[in-house]
């Protein structure tokens, strides 16, 4: 129904009901409100502070300093408190002002993630990723909140039988005024369906896992924060007497009434009237309940960057060997995190913040046995908090899921096989190729002497062949030689000692790699060691240090010391490459450096691809992984983008890798083929180095085969199709082809001709 009347809901005993919608308040004012920061080292102090104002501007309270926000009145009695303080900003409404003025901008770009989204907008984009891609993902209902929203969530996990797989739960605002946990699982979401065909360590988790993710727990509490009053915390259950919510982090049943929660329904830390008395955590429960097969969940929150694990309603702790596995994968989830953007998330247990009885990860674990955290989102201790720039969704996206991976990867996958330097899909004709495999323990321990290639070839049985231990997580594959134009398909298989076979591709023999033999024409092998007729500096070139330079580089933490070239082979192309007094005195600073090869004449090749290996590092200084690295070709008309490097990847902090992709996929063949690689400083405080060496350029093709003469449809055999398709062109005129009876290539059908096909009729083609 619409108009007046609310939302309607269907009872248990199917009896529909309805009430009018209530009116839309006023947004709450927060002009002259201060934020301030309260420096409570005792409970007592504690008390008295919240005696004086509820509204702590943080997502959990704790002894220490703690951000308030008062009204003039509550700042008044704060001034004659006698308790520590200091003002953080006069006027809370100019920062409520301006955060509505960033996310307005950033609605208009056209990146998701570069602003807040509402309850119908994330909603909208969990319909677009089952769009597109269905075979990865399906929207779920989880349930109603107390106003009739719907929660929904996110199925992901890839193709084939998922009915063995391990779950993992990631959800987000429990707390209404938390927007940034809402963006963090919409990007987990996006990230893991966007780039299952890219990233092979998101294929292998979705192979073995189902992921569900819930963004928005509190749908009526977050859509009050965005349209009513942004500092909303609670849902929006009507306690009587003008007062609204109770705080979903307080009212699940592990330690429910303890500690850190609160009987008072004016308090933002309100309870409820007993464990699960909201339909919200109902719900939520109710889906776990239903879901054994969850292994691991994480609740997000902000702010304050930490990752909490089990108990926060009472100082005790998990017991071994458990205890063990919530700290190393918290430490973990907190390395991966540094390494991305260079930012510090502490990992404890819950209680050592200050006691918060019955959250939901306490009951996650403590009821279901399922690993379970609190991540606390950026920024730290900083102001302002829950105001997060909308500038910041992605970094703070990134990093989490990060963390997300690693610790996922350790709950589900067994054994990691990557390819060092991708599995081929092009092999050189009547040749053996080989490849590098990466078999990783992650979860399992590997069977030695189970790793093996299995191939079959133009569709033929699969035949298998043991890999070579190249040492450490290294393996040698090769592929069996194959005439031109062949197919082959192959996969690896290795084992875990407990017996499990892991297969990459994991539907593997259903679905395989795929390479087709070629012969090979190297078109450009340019180690760099001599001068080619490469080119630095660009249109719009504005770098200050760090151009490219043809040289022997010089090491430091950012830049290689040595080239790729095996030895003798010194030089490669890098910026600048000198190592200088610091990290930062030969880096790339102030903008942009280029350089462009020479021009590759392309245009008779049949399918040729470009290989390179590129060094890009940009994890160092005071503001690390802002930066990318970019491949550009072109044909001779417009530059165009074949690959980014960056901001934060695994391929972001140094290390030789290599990258190849296929030039008819970004632009045409042409005799003015060029690429251009573009290293650049986009902010303050990153150290940025780039590098390429070992540049080639290969066709991949099988030449036409010869004509059988007289076979002039090409159907194999020489008989009354070819004489009649002869006789039809009999006595034409100049300009026939060798289809159309021209045996003799002298432009006319004629008595040549027909003597030339009545000598082999009837002959079958060699």
């Amino acid at each position: 129904m619409t108009s007046r009347w609310g939302i309607c809901l269907l009872t248990a005993a199917a009896v529909l009901w309805c009430r009018p919608a209530a009116a839309q308040e006023a947004p709450v004012d927060y002009t002259g409100h201060k934020m301030v920061n309260v420096t409570l080292p005792t409970e007592a102090e504690l008390d008295r502070m919240l005696a004086i104002t509820e509204k702590f501007a943080t997502c959990r309270l704790h002894l220490g300093t703690v951000p308030f926000i008062v009204s003039p009145a509550e700042f008044a009695q704060l001034e004659a408190s006698g308790l520590e303080y200091t003002v953080l900003h006069d006027n809370v409404q100019e920062l409520i002002d301006a955060e509505r003025a960033e996310n307005e901008q950033g609605q208009r770009d056209d990146s998701w993630f570069t602003a807040y989204k509402s309850y119908v907008q994330v909603n909208t984009r969990l319909d677009e990723l089952v769009a597109l891609r269905p075979d990865l993902c399906s929207k779920f209902t989880v349930g109603s909140s107390i106003e009739g929203r719907t929660v929904y969530g996110l199925r992901i996990t890839g193709p084939g039988d998922s009915s063995g797989r391990a779950g993992l739960m990631f959800d987000g605002c429990q707390h209404a005024r938390e927007w940034i946990a809402v963006m963090v699982p919409m990007y987990i979401a996006d990230r893991m369906i966007e780039t299952y065909d890219t990233d092979s360590a998101v294929a292998a988790l979705l192979d073995e896992a189902v992921v569900y993710v819930v963004p928005i727990a509190n749908p009526d509490g977050y859509e009050y924060s965005r349209t009513t009053d942004r500092y909303w915390r609670k849902n929006r259950r009507n306690n009587g007497g003008g007062i609204y919510g109770v705080d979903l982090n307080r009212n699940w049943g592990q330690g429910w009434g303890g500690a850190g929660s609160s009987g008072n329904p004016s308090d933002e830390t309100y309870r409820g009237t007993a464990p699960f008395s909201e339909p919200e955590t109902q719900i939520l429960r109710n889906f776990a309940i239903a879901h054994p097969e969850i292994v691991a969940h994480i609740d997000f929150h902000s702010y304050s960057q930490l990752i909490l694990y089990p108990y926060g309603y009472d100082y005790i702790l998990p017991p071994e060997p458990d205890l063990s596995r919530f700290v190393d994968l918290s430490a973990d989830m907190a390395d991966a995190i540094l390494a991305t953007h260079g930012e510090v998330y502490i990992d404890q247990p819950s209680y050592d913040l200050y006691l918060a009885a019955g959250d939901m990860p306490d009951w996650m674990y403590g009821n279901q046995g399922i690993f379970a955290w609190t991540i606390e989102l950026r920024p730290d201790s900083a102001f302002p908090g829950f105001e997060l720039p909308a500038s910041e969704i992605l970094p703070t996206a990134e990093e989490s899921f990060a963390a997300v991976m690693s610790m996922s990867q350790q709950m589900v996958i067994k054994l990691l096989i990557t390819y060092p330097a991708g599995h081929p899909s092009q092999v050189p004709a009547e040749q053996p190729t080989a490849f590098q495999v990466s078999i990783q323990e992650v979860n399992a321990q590997l069977q030695a002497g189970s790793e093996k290639l299995f191939v079959s070839v133009d569709g033929g049985a699969f035949v298998e062949t043991a890999l070579t231990a190249l040492g450490g997580t290294l393996y040698q594959a090769t592929l069996p030689a194959t005439p031109c134009g062949g197919v082959l398909d192959y996969y690896v298989e290795a084992q875990t000692t407990q017996g499990a076979y892991v297969r990459s591709p994991s539907e593997a023999p259903a679905s395989t790699w795929s390479a087709t033999a070629s012969e090979i024409t190297l078109a450009a092998d340019d180690t760099m060691e001599t001068a080619t007729a490469w080119t630095v500096g660009a249109t719009g070139d504005n770098a200050t240090t760090g151009i490219w330079n043809r040289m022997d580089p010089q090491a430091t933490a950012a830049q290689p010391e040595d080239d790729h070239t095996p030895a003798p082979g010194v030089n490669c192309w890098v910026t600048d490459g000198r190592a200088g007094t610091s990290i930062g005195t030969y880096d790339v600073d102030g903008g942009r450096t280029s350089l462009t090869s020479p021009a590759y004449n392309l245009s008779a090749m049949t399918d040729p691809y470009v290989s390179y290996w590129r060094w890009f590092s940009n994890n160092q200084g005071s503001a690390p992984n802002e930066d990318v690295f970019r491949v550009q070709i072109t044909d001779g008309a417009t530059w165009v983008t074949a690959e980014t490097v960056g901001p934060a990847s695994a391929e972001s902090g140094g290390g030789w890798f290599y990258h190849e992709f296929r030039v008819r996929d970004f632009v045409a063949l042409s005799g003015s083929v060029q690429l251009r690689f573009i290293a650049e400083d986009a902010g303050g405080g990153s150290i940025v180095e780039a590098a390429v060496d070992d540049l080639q350029i290969r066709d991949f093709g099988c030449p036409e085969p010869e004509p059988c003469p007289g076979d002039l449809n090409g159907d194999g055999v020489r008989d009354l199709a070819d004489l009649s398709a002869l006789l039809s062109n009999y006595g034409s005129p100049a300009g026939m082809t060798y289809e159309d009876g021209d045996m003799d290539g002298d432009g006319d059908v004629d008595l040549a001709d027909l003597s030339a096909i009545l000598e082999v009729y009837g002959l079958a083609c060699p």
